[in-house]
């Protein structure tokens, strides 16, 4: 006989189905979005069909992982992570031979240099940046090591260094590209999982450590990042040099209390380079106002709340590892996207989950969520 339902909190559904309300909401107003900031563009169609699209894969992807065990994903965290890594090594190996440079042309055209970075895999019909995929699978793959070590984390040969092997790999791949800012958040996505699966308070802080003093390096010795993060401590620098910076505050100080109304913002029409995307909250700003981001705010928030309450009320480590780490992914993301907007970080190319466009951006981020409803379904339920 199957052994009876236990009685548990998370029985009560209203988490998970405003967890699902909220995934909805913040896509609908993304497509809304795109549809206003990138009316302007020439490539118009192809940013709101690839969003539309997105969302369409990506609400496929949702349906069916909220109605999946999510313990299926542990079966699959090594094949998952091993084949992002290999995605992530041949990119990585490109960028390091043919660093700023156009490779030879049949390697150019599958790894594909694109505004100094080489992130994209080009395969006939699309482009996947492999990266995006890692915030997915190191995730898992982390979550399925605090399952398989249990008590063990607290042990620095046995457990922590163990931990550190698949972030340190994915994160390091990712910096070759380079893309400094997804490195940071991958790093930061699998400490979060480690620190809540039991990982010493130490331990913990040796690897935050470690990982400041590598962001310091890469930026000291790297010109371009030198260069950034030197104007972005004198203001007048950073307008000079970045202006779609200041453009972006412009922006968001036109919006006033209220803003200036659904598709009557102006930064848009040229003034921000990536309007859609890197600096898509700065026409939110400008055309929904403060009210409208303090509403942002909260959606995401709450998105952010639902999901750490799934974790907390989770008896399975695996469950409980796995929503920490795609709850942190989710708001590491966001905050770190209204920082470079409002000028607080240097710009980083990290978009607004669920709002900017980028179609396998969009379709991790609703699978994430549908993961997060399937931790939450199954939190009353025996085994």
């Amino acid at each position: 006989m199957s052994a009876p339902g236990v009685r548990h909190p998370g029985e009560l559904r209203w988490e998970t189905r405003l967890l699902a309300v909220l995934t909805l909401t913040l896509t609908a107003l993304g497509i809304a979005v795109c549809y206003a900031a990138g009316s302007y563009s020439p490539s118009w169609n192809r940013e709101v069909g690839q969003q539309l699209s997105g969302a369409l894969i990506g609400g496929v992807a949702f349906l069916v992982a909220a109605r999946l065990d999510y313990r299926i994903y542990r079966r699959l965290a090594r094949p998952m992570f091993y084949a992002t890594v290999a995605g992530l090594a041949c990119i990585a190996v490109v960028a390091i031979l043919w660093h700023g440079s156009r490779a030879p042309g049949v390697i150019e055209t599958l790894v594909p240099l694109k505004y100094g970075a080489r992130r994209w895999l080009k395969l006939p019909g699309m482009q996947l940046q492999i990266s995006e995929f890692a915030r997915f699978t190191l995730a898992v793959m982390v979550a399925t090591l605090v399952a398989e070590l249990g008590t063990r984390v607290r042990k620095f040969r046995e457990g922590f260094v163990p931990l550190m092997v698949p972030i340190v790999v994915a994160a390091g791949l990712t910096v070759v590209e380079p893309s400094l800012s997804m490195a940071i958040l991958l790093g930061v996505t699998g400490l979060s999982i480690a620190f809540v699966a039991g990982v010493r308070i130490g331990h913990v802080a040796l690897a935050a450590a470690v990982g400041a003093v590598g962001v310091g390096a890469m930026v000291l010795f790297t010109p371009e990042r030198l260069d950034r993060y030197t104007t972005f401590l004198h203001p007048a620098l950073e307008c000079a040099a970045d202006d779609q910076v200041c453009e972006g505050l412009i922006g968001l100080g036109n919006g006033g209390v209220f803003g200036l109304g659904f598709g009557q913002g102006t930064q848009k029409l040229g003034h921000v380079a990536f309007g859609y995307s890197d600096f898509i909250l700065s026409v939110i700003g400008e055309e929904w106002g403060f009210v409208g981001m303090v509403l942002l705010a909260l959606g995401f928030a709450l998105f952010c709340g639902m999901g750490f309450r799934i974790a907390r009320t989770t008896t399975d480590p695996f469950g409980r590892a796995l929503a920490v780490g795609l709850t942190t992914m989710v708001a590491v993301a966001a905050l770190m996207h209204a920082a470079v907007v409002m000028s607080l970080m240097p710009p980083t190319g990290l978009t607004l989950p669920f709002i900017s466009v980028g179609r396998v951006s969009l379709v991790i981020y609703l699978l994430s969520a549908g993961v997060l409803v399937s931790i939450g379904r199954r939190r009353g339920k025996a085994r």
